[in-house]
């Protein structure tokens, strides 16, 4: 594997990155248009099954780019744990707060950080400098 493969970023985490900025988006923006979205034709952004689906499909890329970026190139878990920090706080705002003013402000922070743990993520397959690593 050439330097530039090993430290090129992982289209997972860029998908990730795009991924968990909808989600936070959403989650911070969702509260203020609600009323505005079925006007509009956009009903289906405020039902409960699209949320959940969102935050599926940022679970999976999440999962499947922070993997990848280990065992490929930094073996370093910290952008995992974030991630994982992430994703519970997403899960835990869904299942705990309900309908109350905490629980857009914490799934938009849940967003950001999925977001942020892709970004570290990046950065680290970028300073990856062993070959021994990369080629693995």
């Amino acid at each position: 594997m050439t330097e530039s493969t090993a430290s090129a970023p992982s289209s997972w985490d860029r998908a990730g990155i795009l991924v968990s900025g909808a989600c936070a988006i959403h989650c911070a923006a969702l509260p203020f248009v609600a009323g505005l979205l079925p006007v509009i034709g956009l009903r289906h952004f405020t039902d409960e099954r699209a949320e959940w689906w969102l935050v599926a499909l940022t679970a999976a890329i999440g999962a499947i780019g922070h993997a990848s970026a280990y065992r490929r190139h930094h073996r370093h878990a910290g952008p995992a744990v974030l991630f994982v920090v992430a994703v519970a706080l997403i899960v835990g705002a869904r299942l705990t707060l309900g309908d109350t003013l905490m629980e857009p402000a914490a799934l938009a922070l849940g967003g950001l950080m999925a977001a942020a743990a892709h970004w570290a993520n990046i950065v680290l397959c970028r300073r990856c400098c062993t070959p021994e690593i990369a080629e693995r």
